[in-house]
């Protein structure tokens, strides 16, 4: 749900531009190594460093840049990010040409979506499942009141389990 950066213009679908909240990031320490570069690609107001580091990771590439030609400007281990819903087709296209680990922050009904039959196949995909609904922050102001379930997707994690329940 974050804003998308095309060469300096902010381009997004009404209500397309929220920032993950830290507590969010919380649920995956888990799941990432504290020595794994990480890269979050969406900026929105450039809040996820800071989280990151807060979290005790202090490798994160989060600049105000194009995803879509800088990811391979840099050397990094795992993509983790909330990209804009309205584009997540193309997002999770080109996360699989990339072919690196990844968690994503998606409305659950992605798995259901033709796209993404198309692009994962059976097994390559790992789901975790908060407890809870996920909320956002817009505009610097945390809200509570997310319509729709989100879920994060992963690729590449070597999870021992394709669905795991988070606490």
């Amino acid at each position: 749900m974050a804003s998308l950066t095309l060469n300096g213009i902010i381009s997004y679908k009404k209500d397309d531009d929220y920032e993950t909240s830290k507590y969010i990031w919380e649920m995956l320490i888990p799941f990432v190594s504290k020595d794994k570069t990480i890269y979050d690609p969406y900026f929105c107001s450039g809040l996820t460093k800071q989280y990151f580091n807060e979290l005790g990771y202090d490798n994160v590439i989060h600049n105000d840049e194009d995803f879509y030609t800088s990811y391979m400007n840099y050397d990094y281990d795992i993509i983790i990010t909330n990209p804009p819903f309205s584009n997540k087709k193309k997002v999770c296209q080109i996360l699989k040409q990339i072919d690196k680990p990844f968690i994503i922050i998606a409305p659950v009904s992605t798995i259901t979506k033709k796209f993404w039959r198309e692009t994962f196949k059976e097994g390559e995909v790992s789901m975790l499942i908060p407890n809870g609904r996920m909320q956002f922050s817009k505009n610097g102001k945390q809200l509570d009141s997310c319509w729709f379930d989100c879920v994060f997707l992963t690729y590449k994690l070597n999870l021992d389990k394709q669905v795991i329940f988070l606490d």
